[in-house]
């Protein structure tokens, strides 16, 4: 009986992350079908929130100041949170060793939060177009031409990039979370090609005004939340695979599950409102695509964790079972052929099972704190 069971599990669990992999990947391939002006370079706005970021924020403003863009059509607003170390004084600093910049500072004088910090920048904004960055996240040199040019298209709302691990042979932890980004990338332009896709990173979102109320602040998630805010506006969020920005992810493994809870507490949140709002029939993101991220992200976590209890049972009441000893065998070979992958999938898995109860639990991850390598 338990055998049976086990065996329905997996096969349950693994249909879904298959064929929407399957499913997507085929999209991913196609051409974009959007109007796109090469020729379009507007004014934009660059929204930089900083809290304690005083290590990272000249490097910061170094690598927006080298951007291949017009400096003439350039305004950069950094928003202070409330930090308490030099973030402030730096980027006081900077302004006045680059007087050919425009750069604007907007100080929080409690802690707030993300959200709320970008709020405060999007008000006092001077253009039609944003352009969030993370204070410890760092362009290609092209990377505004590369996306700037999607949002010519009048269906187009909000454009993501996807993130490249600057210290990605530092240790299993992190080459194994570049098998995961690599994944999730095919996945996120297949649903763009498709209609939108709502994991944004906050390394490089570029939103049209007019296309959303407000920086999320109900799930934590302030770019994933304003990108849903932007399909529900009925304009497509969508990630442009040559939008390229790096960062720096932990290299050890308690950094790394910190990280991932958060993200993954503020994702299922994100995706619990989906649910909400396809219930009442007033999501416009399509079915097609939401069904099958709410199974992935809510759905075989719940499973995964069933397999995981059942094939415990399992060795330990009948260890040298044909059965249990096929298992194992099974589990050896997929650590030895395919090892990042296999644990990065068990790992994320478990993260998800956890930031699914914390949720439920009440936990909400509305600020950013900083975490250790």
């Amino acid at each position: 009986m338990l055998p049976l069971l086990l065996i329905t599990s997996l096969i349950v669990f693994c249909v879904p992350y298959i064929a929407y992999l399957f499913y997507v990947r085929h999209y991913a391939t196609q051409p974009w079908k959007l109007k796109i002006d090469e020729n379009f370079q507007p004014s934009i706005s660059i929204l930089v929130p900083a809290r304690n970021e005083e290590a990272n924020i000249e490097k910061k403003l170094k690598n927006l100041a080298a951007v291949d863009y017009p400096k003439e059509k350039l305004e950069i607003i950094v928003v202070d949170d409330a930090s308490e170390d030099g973030t402030l004084q730096t980027v006081e600093h900077f302004i006045n060793a680059h007087p050919d910049l425009t750069i604007r500072i907007v100080m929080q004088k409690t802690h707030a939060g993300k959200s709320a910090a970008l709020n405060n920048a999007l008000n006092v904004s001077s253009n039609s177009i944003v352009v969030v960055s993370d204070a410890d996240t760092y362009w290609a040199p092209n990377v505004l031409s590369n996306a700037l040019r999607y949002l010519s298209d009048p269906t187009v709302g909000a454009i993501t990039g996807r993130g490249i691990n600057e210290n990605l042979e530092s240790s299993w932890v992190t080459n194994a979370e570049d098998n995961y980004l690599n994944l999730t990338c095919i996945i996120r332009v297949g649903e763009s090609k498709i209609h939108s896709t709502i994991r944004f990173e906050g390394g490089f979102c570029a939103y049209k005004k007019n296309a959303f109320s407000e920086f999320d602040r109900e799930t934590g998630s302030d770019d994933s939340g304003t990108a849903l805010d932007v399909v529900q506006h009925k304009q497509r969020a969508i990630l442009v695979p040559e939008v390229v920005f790096t960062t720096s992810f932990p290299t050890v493994l308690s950094g790394k599950l910190k990280i991932k809870a958060r993200r993954a507490n503020q994702l299922i949140g994100l995706w619990i409102k989906c649910l909400r709002l396809l219930v009442k029939g007033e999501l416009v993101l399509p079915k097609r695509i939401v069904i099958p991220e709410i199974l992935l992200f809510i759905v075989n976590p719940l499973i995964f964790l069933s397999i995981t209890i059942i094939s415990a049972v399992l060795l330990i009441l009948s260890p040298f079972s044909l059965f249990s000893v096929s298992l194992l065998l099974f589990l050896g070979v997929l650590l030895l052929l395919a090892r990042n992958l296999f644990l990065e999938l068990i790992l994320d898995n478990y993260i998800l099972v956890y930031a699914f109860l914390s949720f439920l639990l009440g936990r909400r991850y509305v600020s950013w704190k900083k975490t250790k390598s």
